[in-house]
C-alpha cells in the first residue's frame, strides 16, 4: 500500500499494488486448502483403516462379531467425509482467477472449514461414541467402570484442541479474510 496525496481534495489516498495483494491472497487460500486437504483426507484415511481393523476379528478369527458394527460406522464417515470432500471441490470452481474471486474461494473454504470445526462432535464423537456404547453393551460382563468413565472422558476432552482450534485459527483467519474482502469492495 502506499500513501498518495490528492492536491485537488487536500486528503491522502491510497493505492494498492494488486499484484502484490493478489499474491498474498493466493498464499493465503492455499494455506486454507491445504489445511482442509489435511483434514480430510485424514479423516478418511482413519476412518477407512479403523474400519478396516474392526473387521479383523469379525472374519479372521470368528468372533466379537459386535465390531461388524463399529467397521460400517467408519465405513460410513469415510463416505461422508468423501461427499462432504467433493462438494467442496465442485464449489471450488465457482470462483475466478482474480483478486476478489481468489478472496471469494478462500472466505467460503475458511467458512466451510470452521463448520466442519463446529460440527466436530455431531459427525464424528457422537458415532464414536455409538462404537464404544456398543462394544461395551457387547462386553459388559467384563468392563471395568474405570475404564467406562475414561473413555467418557476422552471423548469429552477431544473436543477441547478442536475448539481452541476454531478460536486460536480458525476464527481470526475468517475474520482477517473478511476485513480484507471488505476493505477491497469499499475502497473500490
Amino acid at each position: 500500500m502506499q500513501v498518495i496525496w490528492d492536491s485537488q481534495r487536500e486528503q491522502k489516498m491510497y493505492a494498492i499494488d494488486v499484484d502484490a495483494m493478489h499474491r498474498k491472497v493466493k498464499r493465503k487460500a492455499r494455506k486454507i486448502e491445504r489445511s482442509i486437504n489435511l483434514n480430510e483426507i485424514g479423516m478418511m484415511v482413519l476412518c477407512i483403516f479403523v474400519s478396516l481393523e474392526s473387521l479383523r476379528e469379525p472374519v479372521l478369527e470368528q468372533t466379537d462379531y459386535h465390531n461388524i458394527f463399529c467397521s460400517v460406522v467408519m465405513l460410513c464417515l469415510a463416505g461422508w467425509m468423501l461427499v462432504k470432500r467433493l462438494a467442496r471441490l465442485k464449489m471450488r470452481m465457482q470462483f475466478d482467477s482474480t483478486l476478489t474471486g481468489d478472496l471469494d474461494r478462500a472466505i467460503a473454504e475458511s467458512k466451510a472449514q470452521l463448520l466442519l470445526y463446529r460440527t466436530f462432535h455431531l459427525w464424528f464423537l457422537l458415532p464414536a461414541a455409538s462404537i464404544i456404547l456398543v462394544s461395551i453393551i457387547a462386553k459388559s460382563e467384563n468392563q471395568n467402570p474405570v475404564v467406562i468413565i475414561g473413555l467418557c472422558f476422552a471423548i469429552a476432552l477431544a473436543i477441547v484442541p478442536v475448539h481452541l482450534g476454531i478460536r486460536c485459527s480458525q476464527v481470526p483467519e475468517q475474520r482477517d479474510l473478511q476485513a480484507l474482502r471488505d476493505t477491497l469492495t469499499k475502497e473500490g
